[in-house]
Order: C-alpha cells, then sequence, then structure tokens
C-alpha cells in the first residue's frame, strides 16, 4: 500500500486561505445586512415624513458602522493567502513533477520573483531555492518525516523572506 505524504505547509496556507475567506465572507454578508436594515429605516423615516438631515444622519451611521468592519484590509489579507497559497503549492507541483533540478529551480525562480530581483540577487535566489527544493524533494521521494517536514519549513521562510525583502527593496 502506498503510503500519502501530507504536505504541512500547504495545508496551513489553505487554512490560512480558508479563514481569510470566511473573515470576508462574515464581513460582507454583516455590511449588506446593515444595508437592507438601515434602508429599511430610510424608507421608514421617508414615510414618517422626516426631514433630509434625519435620513442623511441614517445614512451617516450606515456607512459609519459599515466602514469598521475595513473591508478593504480583509481583501488585502485574502489576497494575500491567495497568493501565498498559489506560490506554495505551485512550488511543490514543480517540484513533484519535474526531474531535472536545473528546470525546477528555474521555474521556481520565475514563479516567485521579478526579473529585475532575479538580475540583482539571482546567485543568493537560486542557492535558496536549491535548499528548498533538494529539501523538499527529501521529504516527498524519501522521508516524511518531522525533521525534513522541518527543514522545507525553514528552506520556504527563507524563500519568503528573500520575496519581503525583494519587495521592499522595489
Amino acid at each position: 500500500m502506498m503510503r500519502v505524504r501530507r504536505h504541512h505547509l500547504i495545508e496551513e496556507a489553505k487554512a490560512e486561505l480558508d479563514l481569510a475567506y470566511n473573515e470576508v465572507k462574515r464581513a460582507e454578508t454583516r455590511i449588506m445586512e446593515l444595508e437592507f436594515e438601515f434602508n429599511e429605516r430610510i424608507k421608514s423615516e421617508q414615510n414618517n415624513g422626516s426631514d433630509l438631515a434625519e435620513i442623511q444622519a441614517l445614512n451617516d451611521e450606515k456607512e459609519r458602522i459599515q466602514s469598521d468592519f475595513d473591508i478593504e484590509q480583509l481583501y488585502d489579507v485574502q489576497n494575500g493567502a491567495v497568493q501565498r497559497f498559489a506560490r506554495i503549492s505551485s512550488s511543490f507541483a514543480i517540484v513533484g513533477s519535474i526531474e531535472d533540478e536545473k528546470i525546477t529551480v528555474d521555474l521556481i525562480k520565475r514563479l516567485l520573483f521579478k526579473d529585475g530581483a532575479i538580475r540583482v540577487n539571482n546567485m543568493s535566489i537560486e542557492k535558496n531555492i536549491r535548499t528548498f527544493q533538494e529539501g523538499l524533494r527529501e521529504y516527498m521521494r524519501k522521508d516524511s518525516n518531522q525533521s525534513n517536514d522541518r527543514k522545507v519549513r525553514e528552506n520556504w521562510a527563507a524563500l519568503e523572506g528573500m520575496l519581503e525583502a525583494v519587495a521592499e527593496a522595489a
């Protein structure tokens, strides 16, 4: 019977993505509920002959409450989680499906880094990717023990650190 190797890093990235998605969904649902609630209140005020200032005050209150959800920040967090999950799962797929290590390193490099960053940091980028892919191959093909899992995580963290440093330098 074939043993299924769990990819904890992918599972964690997926959990982060699910959490971000659920927070966005919760906020969007609550914003829509508030929209409906305040629209009903505004209709009621209009039917009761309220003046424009009272209706504007209700509308301002609704917008203030909705802005407290900071939906744009939640969208940014969700987008970051989507990108991280995509980078991790794509890198794992490349390592798992391509035998040639040079091609693997090149594909991951092109997946993760922009040309300008590659020109400036090529040697350190390639070194870190090579270390990552070697550790992941060890984990995938030889032994999916905790030690190898930790190495994969540490190597991926180094790559993410490089990504952050390149983004800050840009």
